[in-house]
This record gives structure tokens, C-alpha cells and sequence, in this order.
């Protein structure tokens, strides 16, 4: 046991000092690769700095987008929730209810799995999310008549 806990203390030994041993920085080829690599990287972080003000000025458009994005969802969701609790207990002729069915759904589909911040590229496809959303409101109006006209006739 002890010839065992000496022979791995030994390794351990062995391979810190050939992991953590300093490298010679004589070295003049060393020196040249190192001037190189820094002037390299001031010049790319010289170029990138507008970079990241134009990707923070995006950010921060997507995420106002975002957050109308979830305003304009949480009000699709409580609509579609209304929708069923006033359809509770109607019968539909089968061409109404199979029309409503399908908006219903394709309204649905939309709040299902809904996706996140960073599944967008940009601000723009935020907005064409929203406007899916939107549409998606605006054929639920055809639902309301049919589900009123139910309601009128009896």
C-alpha cells in the first residue's frame, strides 16, 4: 500500500512540474509569435468594438420586440380561452364547427410551444411572429359571430 501511494504521489509530482514548469521566453521565434498574436488580436478587438454596440443596439431592439411578442400571446391565450368557455355546451352544424375547429387550432399551434428570445435572428422576424399572432386574433372574430348567431338563434 505505501509502495503504491508513494508511486502516485511520484506521478502527480512528476506531471506538475511538467504542466506548470514556465516556458523559456528567450526565445526570439517565441517573441516574434507573440508580437505577432498580440497585434492580431488589438486589431480585431479595435474592429469588433462596433461590432458590439451595433449587436448590443439589436439586443435591445429584439427584446421590446419580445416583450410585445408576450403581451400580444398572452392575449391571444386569453382570448382562445374566452372563445371555449362561450362555446361550452353548443352544437354546431358540422361545416361551422369544422371551419371554427381549424382556426382554433391554427391559433393554438401558435401559443403551443412558443419561442423564445433566442430563437429569433432579429428584430424583424419578431415582428412577422407578431403579426402571425395578430391574424391569428383577427380569424378568431369569425369564431365570436358563429358562436353569437348560435347564442341569438337560441
Amino acid at each position: 500500500m505505501k509502495y503504491v501511494l508513494g508511486l502516485v504521489s511520484g506521478a502527480l509530482l512528476f506531471f506538475c512540474f511538467i504542466l506548470f514548469w514556465p516556458a523559456n521566453e528567450n526565445n526570439p521565434d517565441s517573441l516574434e509569435k507573440q508580437n505577432v498574436s498580440s497585434e492580431i488580436s488589438q486589431d480585431e478587438i479595435l474592429a469588433s468594438e462596433p461590432v458590439n454596440i451595433n449587436d448590443e443596439d439589436r439586443y435591445e431592439a429584439m427584446k421590446s420586440e419580445y416583450k410585445i411578442l408576450e403581451k400580444e400571446r398572452r392575449l391571444l391565450k386569453q382570448r382562445l380561452a374566452r372563445l371555449k368557455h362561450s362555446m361550452w355546451g353548443l352544437k354546431f352544424e358540422k361545416d361551422k364547427a369544422k371551419r371554427m375547429s381549424e382556426i382554433l387550432l391554427n391559433a393554438h399551434k401558435l401559443i403551443k410551444n412558443p419561442d423564445m428570445l433566442g430563437a429569433f435572428s432579429d428584430a424583424e422576424s419578431i415582428k412577422d411572429e407578431i403579426m402571425k399572432l395578430r391574424f391569428a386574433s383577427k380569424s378568431l372574430d369569425q369564431v365570436k359571430e358563429i358562436i353569437n348567431q348560435k347564442k341569438n338563434n337560441n
